[in-house]
């Protein structure tokens, strides 16, 4: 299996990861507990903690289905952070790491994350 991340940019190397499919966000669906994939989607929610509780930072992530116009949400979170850079509401993520789902929501602990801006179209 390839490298996780390219060692010239840091960049997530999608060939080398599996992308996730609709099942591996639907917590119906137990065959696999817990699943390493790619997921891809926009944050329309984030959630820092007050100073006096334990840090971590959630955001929600909405991931568009291909077989349905209900997308699914995918919650991530970073403990031990107050704040991830370049993480806010309206950002588009490619996020690694594994789905589980503690209470029946999926869920990402501490993925790797990468911002996709638009291209640029050249003239």
């Amino acid at each position: 299996m390839a490298p996780p991340n390219n060692p010239l940019t840091g960049s997530i190397d999608v060939l080398g990861e599996p992308g996730a499919v609709a099942a591996d966000l639907d917590p119906a669906h137990r065959e696999r507990h817990r699943r390493r994939a790619v997921v891809e989607g926009v944050v329309v929610e984030v959630t820092i903690t007050p100073v006096t509780q334990c840090p971590h930072f959630r955001a929600l992530l909405k991931v568009p289905r291909v077989d349905s116009a209900v997308p699914c949400s995918l919650e991530l979170l970073w403990n031990g952070q107050r704040t991830v850079p370049g993480v806010i509401a309206g950002t588009k993520l490619r996020c690694l790491g594994v789905v589980s789902f503690p209470d029946g929501i999926p869920t990402m602990y501490n993925p790797r994350y990468e911002i996709i801006t638009p291209k640029k179209v050249q003239r």
